[in-house]
């Protein structure tokens, strides 16, 4: 074997050894010029939130390597350096490059060796900076008082071109990396393009159309099996965008838009184990009165089905008795009945009150709130009487004596007054009666109408249950 033939073999050898090691794990060099101390971080978005993946220590001046065996998960990830300043990178497929960047420049001085995605990233950034400034000045000007209508129209027609040179510039990064993960975030942070509205037989624009349309098209730039997406902020505020202000905030109508989102994302097993987490996350926390009925769903339909399969027993124990303690307090169910004792000690059941509309009011005469809440309600329920309104008032001491001085001391004797001082009925567990003052308003047939509600807000309520019975009737 001659010498030249022995050189190639192993060159050829180096070469295939260096593109295996390209292959495993991660090697991500750093240069910061002006930065002279203190540890540099890797950290990666997942959700709305930023997580630690990597540490770096300095090797020389402004030198830094985040190195491992063990591949990184693909997604946007942060430099973070002292003082809480950070640049973000992509980490796609290629996990092997070089940053170089100086402190306080990040946008304009950061450049990379063997990552065109990340090149290509930064000058998109750079370019958008500038289209930026010039869309705040322009706006700066039109907000001018005594403005031409001339002017106004050229600098309108100048926002326009802008608009148009950012979408085009966009267009040309996702040719150049169709694949690439910024390309899939361009992608879902465009609106979807919409149609010309369609008409009604009046021939004005069919509203409620355009708004299935809309919100049929809002998905069709999201691939769900992707789960890079998940680790950066785009799929997470779509979800929160889409529940929050697209879907109509009805029970019902959120349920069927839950599970259509969640059948799209069983593409990809990491997108649907998010998707699901979040709409149950989002629904457990919301405010919104009616909205625990969706929480109370997707727990039934995929936790305690099994298909969330991820979850640790004991998290699922506790999620599934809490949706079931919800479940009988749902708008629409008959409200729990309780049996309970009237000053006098003789029994009386929640069924038993017959009453075109029953305010349950769960109160203690020492909670500072009830203090205010309760002369409120009485006056209301005085007003209100004519209309068929009782009041259920449940107090919660352990005292009964404390109790009837309180019902004299405020004036109660209109209301239906009992207690259960030992808690013989369940009261508290049935109603999750956690804090007092606590208002749930019930129909005829002791259907929960609300929960949870203020004095003014019963009234506004009974007013617009009458008014829709009103019409109903005519």
């Amino acid at each position: 074997m001659t010498f030249k033939r022995i050189f190639l073999l192993f060159a050829l050898v180096a070469y295939t050894m260096s593109c295996a090691m390209a292959d495993k794990g991660y090697r991500i060099s750093v240069k910061v010029e002006g930065l002279t101390e203190g540890d540099v971080l890797l950290a990666y978005h997942f959700g709305d939130r930023q997580y630690l993946q990597d540490t770096a220590r300095m090797e020389q001046p402004g030198v830094y390597v985040f190195e491992k065996e063990e591949r990184l998960d693909p997604g946007m990830y942060l430099v973070v350096v002292p003082g809480q300043k950070f640049f973000e990178v992509i980490v796609d497929q290629n996990q092997h490059f070089s940053i170089s960047t100086r402190m306080d420049e990040f946008v304009e001085q950061t450049r990379f060796e063997n990552s065109p995605d990340n090149q290509a990233f930064y000058e998109y950034l750079r370019f958008i900076r500038e289209k930026s400034e010039s869309i705040n000045s322009i706006r700066g000007e039109l907000e001018l008082e005594g403005l031409v209508d001339s002017r106004r129209q050229e600098l309108t027609s100048q926002m326009e071109i802008i608009d148009a040179s950012v979408k085009e510039k966009q267009k040309d990064y996702i040719r150049r990396f169709p694949n690439g993960l910024f390309s899939r975030v361009l992608l879902a942070q465009q609106d979807p393009e919409m149609p010309d509205a369609p008409l009604n037989e009046d021939g004005a624009p069919d509203q409620a159309a355009l708004y299935q349309i809309y919100k049929t098209k809002y998905w069709e730039n999201i691939d769900f099996s992707d789960d890079r997406l998940l680790r950066t902020p785009v799929f997470h505020n779509k979800l929160r965008t889409y529940f929050s202000n697209v879907v109509v905030q009805l029970p019902d109508s959120v349920i069927a838009e839950a599970d259509r989102i969640v059948d799209k994302s069983r593409a990809n097993d990491e997108v649907f184990k998010y998707t699901i987490w979040f709409i149950t996350n989002h629904f457990e926390r919301s405010q919104i009165m009616g909205h625990d009925a969706v929480f109370v769903h997707m727990i039934e339909r995929y936790y305690m089905s099994g298909e969330a399969h991820w979850v640790e027993p004991e998290n699922l124990k506790r999620i599934s008795e809490r949706a079931m303690k919800l479940k009988p307090l749902l708008l629409g169910k008959v409200a729990p009945d309780i049996n309970m004792f009237k000053p006098d000690q003789s029994r009386l059941r929640l069924h038993e009150v017959n009453a075109r509309f029953t305010v349950l009011y769960f109160w203690d005469s020492e909670c500072s709130h009830c203090k205010r809440v309760t002369p409120e309600l009485r006056t209301l329920s005085e007003r209100l009487k004519p209309d068929g309104v009782e009041v259920f008032a449940v107090n919660t001491e352990a005292e009964t004596e404390d109790w009837i001085k309180a019902v004299e001391s405020y004036r109660l004797n209109g209301w239906i007054n009992v207690n259960d001082p030992a808690n013989r009925s369940g009261f508290r567990e049935k109603y999750d009666l956690y804090a007092t003052p606590m208002i749930f308003l019930l129909d005829s047939d002791k259907k929960i109408i609300a929960k949870r509600i203020t004095a003014e807000q019963v009234e506004e309520i009974i007013r617009h249950e009458l008014q829709r019975e009103a019409s109903s009737n005519n």
